[in-house]
């Protein structure tokens, strides 16, 4: 039952915040356009069922693979992911569930075929406890934490503890992401 209410929040969701967020969407792919030379970023990861997609980013890093203060300023704040809201529009993504691999990337430890049982998120519980700044296994430990307790008020504290620990990390200056 919750799966269905789900997707079904996951369509209206983004579809509200891609309208919303349509003006913050332009600056963001000018400023890609011009330092980067190209807008959109694609990259195949694996989805529900190891099913590879292509997932959209904006293009924040330069081709060398170094930041510009703008760039890392869009990346810091997740900017460059509000085009993953057609993802999940799409039906490859969900607003909140383990992030994806990058598909063929070799991984230290291999996560287990019930990670690939739902579908990957824009966010996820180890976004909410540290977003880039954990090990993978911790990663992994948290993906499956939330795979096996998915629900309603797990997913409302995600987007709640996700928001905190971002603003933390870029308005503080904290970086390990933990909320004390």
């Amino acid at each position: 039952m919750y799966k269905f209410f789900k997707r079904l929040l996951d369509i209206v969701l983004s579809l509200i915040f891609l309208i919303l967020l349509l003006p913050v969407m332009i600056i963001v792919a000018v400023i890609c356009k011009i330092i980067t030379g190209k807008a959109i970023y694609k990259q195949n990861r694996d989805g529900l069922n190891k099913k590879s997609f292509t997932i959209y980013k904006f293009s924040s890093i330069k081709p060398n693979r170094k930041y510009s203060k703008t760039l890392n300023f869009i990346r810091s704040f997740g900017l460059d992911e509000i085009p993953q809201f057609i993802n999940v529009i799409k039906g490859d993504m969900s607003l909140i569930g383990p992030r994806p691999f990058i598909t063929g990337e070799p991984l230290p430890t291999m996560p287990s075929k019930e990670f690939y049982t739902i579908k990957p998120g824009m966010i996820s519980l180890a976004t909410a406890y540290g977003r880039r700044k954990m090990s993978h296994e911790k990663r992994l430990k948290y993906d499956m934490a939330y795979i096996k307790n998915m629900s309603f008020k797990l997913d409302i504290y995600i987007v709640f503890k996700s928001i905190i620990v971002l603003f933390k990390q870029n308005i503080h200056g904290d970086g390990d992401g933990q909320i004390k």
